[in-house]
């Protein structure tokens, strides 16, 4: 098997980095933008291991948070916040659940460790090469497949892919050690989820200005001990999946046909943790080994 070749140093990318620990990464943001702002709670302790940096398991609440009180989930709230998100509604939404849950809490410099245990593999500011067919070189690619697809020149027309962007604003919050999560399916209101993490406090929105006070008022804590940080648009902030036999269709297109392996929430176009991405890039590693007719039968399968 060929040493693959990693595109992307996100997160996805730099999961990849740690099974395969030959193989350099390209990505194409110089090193000084590479910040990164997401919530870094996970559901196992899966990337831990394989990184070997230490999480903390808490015990996480949450609650929902519409016109001035915290209130049950509803179908009609479901609803709201479903459109919200995506501008389009969907049934299956975390909002249902508001049972406490175990999660396990990255440091928040996670980025930067994993960022250092790659140390000089990672190529900051260079785009990925040309991924011809036939090139014997393994891509393992982390960037959104609408991109990827492009690239390869798809000879088929593309399925539309819905996303929408958010917009983050982290706060640091004073006397703080909370582990909570609050939904806001209130059309009025550009947030939709706010969390805190110990003392960090993540607000994601679907508009360019989120309502602290509102937030604030909605944890119980005074608006006035919230400290701004640090704001930004992610624009494949929230995706709709692909039906599973199209999805695997298109993947299996670049697997078998250009040695294109794709990781990751974008890279595959479906909502996963970053718990799952230890998982599929085991899975590459397997595939990889596999004759184009094992491939191709693996990207077959029923889900």
């Amino acid at each position: 098997m060929n040493n693959p070749v990693i595109v992307g140093a996100g997160l996805a990318g730099l999961i990849a980095a740690q099974v395969f620990q030959r193989a350099p990464l390209y990505e194409s943001q110089p090193e000084a933008r590479s910040h990164h702002r997401a919530l870094l709670r996970f559901r196992s302790d899966a990337v831990s291991k394989l990184t070997g940096i230490e999480f903390n398991p808490v015990t996480v609440r949450k609650g929902i948070w519409m016109r001035g009180e915290l209130v049950p989930p509803s179908i009609r709230l479901a609803n709201l916040y479903s459109y919200k998100v995506l501008k389009r509604h969907e049934s299956e939404r975390s909002i249902w659940n508001l049972e406490p849950v175990t999660r396990y809490i990255a440091p928040e410099d996670l980025y930067e460790q994993m960022v250092a245990l790659a140390g000089k593999r990672i190529n900051w500011g260079t785009m990925f090469s040309s991924m011809a067919e036939g090139d014997e070189t393994p891509f393992i690619s982390t960037i959104p497949l609408p991109v990827v697809l492009k690239a390869v020149a798809f000879p088929h027309p593309l399925p539309e892919f819905h996303r929408a962007p958010i917009t983050v604003e982290r706060f640091r919050i004073a006397d703080c050690d909370l582990y909570q999560t609050i939904y806001f399916p209130d059309p009025s209101l550009n947030e939709y989820r706010a969390s805190i993490t110990k003392d960090l406090l993540i607000i994601e929105g679907a508009g360019k200005q989120t309502h602290c006070h509102e937030v604030m008022q909605a944890f119980g804590i005074s608006s006035d001990r919230a400290e701004p940080m640090d704001s930004g648009v992610q624009e494949y902030g929230k995706i709709v999946p692909l039906p599973h036999q199209e999805s695997q269709q298109l993947l299996g297109y670049l697997t078998v046909k250009h040695n294109i392996y794709s990781l990751g929430r974008f890279a595959t176009w479906r909502n996963l943790l970053l718990d799952d991405v230890v998982q599929d890039a085991a899975t590459i590693f397997r595939l990889m080994r596999m004759s184009s007719y094992g491939k191709t039968l693996h990207f077959s399968k029923s889900p």
